[in-house]
């Protein structure tokens, strides 16, 4: 995303995850800016950093992260 989410959120998304044996469209909501971390450019993998966090954020303590290589991503925003 190139813009921080709204200080008083919600931030919708849409993902689209073209997986062939189970294909799904998922609509997200970000209730809180809390929830959004800045990544570099370059970041292709979840670093100890961001696995913290989301282990802080979420309250999930026995974690697995599972990639979505594929997966293709929509911020939800008003027209102008």
């Amino acid at each position: 995303m190139r813009h921080p989410p709204p200080a008083n959120g919600p931030w919708r998304v849409l993902i689209f995850d073209p997986d062939p044996a189970d294909p799904k469209w998922v609509l997200a909501t970000v209730a809180s800016p809390r929830d959004v971390r800045p990544a570099s450019s370059t970041a292709r993998d979840v670093d100890n950093a961001t696995t913290a966090w989301v282990i802080a954020t979420s309250g999930l303590h026995d974690l697995a992260l599972i990639a979505l290589p594929s997966a293709l991503c929509w911020c939800l925003d008003k027209r102008q």
